[in-house]
């Protein structure tokens, strides 16, 4: 997979180096970046109305500098898209770094779950499947294996053979529809945890999906197509937030390298200040590192 060279010869606004890892803060082009995952339309739409009325965007979005893949933060670059704006406050990061990780998002499963009719409704729908009495995570993603369905009577396989994970997810899509058909209540979940969950009882079963690979997220999103939501979970050692940069800024017609020296005249006249991975922030706790501008 080529790397590219991104924005490697744009300056940028500013710099955040955090061990190995540098956040590069700039304002790119919104027609530069490349989406992985689908959206959902009712929470852009209320995104969009949301930034509108902020009148600013607090946190940059997540891109790997070499590809403009748009690793976190997918709805708000739409979200400005539809409101008029031009251009995003971006955090570039080097998405090979083995500091950046990515993973999967396994869905929890509550309620009432037969195994005998999820296999009969995958079978309607066109899909191979069969019943065995268990199977590893290392085993689902393996063509043709696109999706398992765990519960405690073992377990359905689909089958349908894939050349590229997004093939894959397809089937994870249509098999998470039938389930939600079914009247199961769906969760997201880590592999880890939503394993530990259904061994624990705490969930009646788990839809197993593909694990993801780098490669396959800047092939996928070169290509111009798309995984399904809730895809791809990835974890940043560290990111910048409240840039709170004004929608004017973004929609202006003015050269690059203008806008972000405005930018960087911003960002420079204000604190940085560092909480650690666990702090809560307005609500929320980040896992990771945070660099919040005061």
């Amino acid at each position: 997979m080529s790397r590219g060279s991104g924005f490697s010869g744009l300056p940028c606004a500013y710099v955040i180096k955090h061990g190995d890892l540098e956040l590069r803060i700039a304002v790119v082009n919104i027609s530069d970046l490349h989406l992985h995952e689908e959206l959902v339309p009712g929470f852009l739409e209320e995104l969009a109305r949301e930034i509108e009325e902020d009148g600013l965007l607090r946190h940059p979005v997540i891109v790997d500098s070499g590809s403009l893949v748009v690793l976190d933060g997918m709805h708000r670059v739409d979200a400005l898209r539809i409101i008029g704006c031009r251009r995003i406050p971006a955090c570039l990061v080097d998405y090979w770094n083995p500091a950046i990780t990515v993973g999967c998002w396994y869905r929890t499963l509550m309620g009432r779950l037969s195994l005998g009719e999820v296999l009969n409704d995958v079978l309607k729908e066109g899909f191979d499947a069969v019943k065995v009495s268990d199977i590893e995570p290392g085993e689902v993603g393996v063509s043709p294996n696109a999706a398992a369905v765990k519960s405690g009577d073992g377990a359905v396989v689909v089958r349908k053979p894939f050349r590229s994970l997004d093939e894959a997810y397809a089937v994870v899509k249509r098999v998470e529809e039938v389930l939600r058909g079914r009247g199961l209540r769906v969760g997201f979940e880590t592999e880890r945890d939503a394993l530990q969950k259904f061994r624990a009882g705490e969930v009646d079963g788990v839809l197993m999906t593909p694990r993801v690979d780098k490669n396959s997220v800047i092939s996928v999103a070169l290509a111009g197509r798309l995984f399904p939501h809730k895809t791809t979970r990835h974890v940043i050692p560290a990111r910048p937030l409240f840039l709170n940069i004004p929608l004017d800024l973004l929609r202006v017609d003015k050269p690059l390298e203008e806008v972000n020296a405005e930018v960087a005249k911003l960002l420079k006249a204000r604190k940085l200040r560092m909480a650690p991975a666990g702090s809560l922030v307005e609500g929320r706790r980040y896992e990771e590192d945070v660099y919040i501008f005061e």
